[in-house]
């Protein structure tokens, strides 16, 4: 169980919130090494997995203050139903905390994790970087392109925003034609009566726009970056090697992606 850092900065965010928080501990029957994964799958007895279960719990259980306000629960599965197991059977939520690829055992299972719940779910879902914390979002940078995915991703960065805060929202040109401004302008309009500070910006196409939105966030000393399915029409096609890849891959610092 690689999760100290995690577990601190998840009942951080819960305790600025006030939510109470469900820890979902994932255990995978063995394998013959994590980078063959969903492959290469080894038996084992129903004793000893059942062992390895209460062990990881435990192990979540004993890190938590006895006062915190979280419940603990365990998925046992071959590592490659591991995912369709989360989503049937994790409760309704309002937001999805995942830990960055320094706390998972297993890179294939947190990447198709985050797919999973990201394009079935309907949550938002939260990354947070190695060593990362996140309490109160005072500043936050929204990337923009128009559809359905940033708008969801907008709505969401509203309610997790704390009052008064500062956003950037921020879209990278496409090409010569493309004038980002105008798509802005909307956004702008629709968060003034929120109370934010708001501030518009458009990028120039010379660089990936990952890397372009990362970077403008961390030189702003952002909180959070906030991003729907700015690049692609399909999600799938970003996770899995589109514009977002990147930043699911090795976020620098709190992603917030919605669908």
């Amino acid at each position: 169980v690689h999760a100290t850092s995690f577990i601190d900065a998840v009942l951080g965010i819960a305790d600025y919130q006030k939510a109470r928080v469900i820890f979902d501990v994932l255990t995978t029957a063995p394998l013959i090494s994590p980078k063959l994964a969903p492959l290469g799958t080894l038996f084992a007895l129903p004793e000893e997995m059942q062992q390895l279960v209460e062990s990881h719990v435990g192990s979540i259980r004993a890190l938590l203050p006895p006062d915190a306000p979280a419940e603990v629960r365990s998925h046992f599965d071959d590592v490659a139903w591991i995912p369709s197991d989360l989503r049937a059977n994790a409760p309704l939520a309002d937001l999805v905390v995942v830990g960055p690829p320094t706390e998972w055992a297993i890179d294939w299972l947190r990447r198709h994790v985050i797919e999973t719940l990201l394009l079935t779910s309907g949550t938002p879902l939260l990354l947070l970087p190695a060593a990362g914390t996140l309490t109160a979002v005072n500043h936050a940078v929204l990337g923009w392109k128009a559809g359905a995915a940033a708008t969801r991703a907008l709505h969401e960065l509203i309610h997790l925003a704390a009052p008064g805060a500062r956003i950037d929202v921020v879209a990278v040109k496409h090409g010569l034609g493309d004038r980002p401004e105008s798509a802005i302008e909307p956004v702008i309009a629709m968060l003034k009566p929120h109370g934010f500070q708001i501030a518009g910006h458009a990028l120039p196409s010379d660089e990936a726009p990952q890397d372009a939105l990362s970077a403008f966030a961390l030189e702003a000393g952002a909180d959070l970056l906030a991003i729907g399915g700015f690049a692609h029409s399909r999600l799938r096609e970003i996770i899995l090697g589109g514009v977002t890849s990147s930043l699911i891959h090795d976020p620098r610092l709190p992603i917030l992606l919605a669908h």
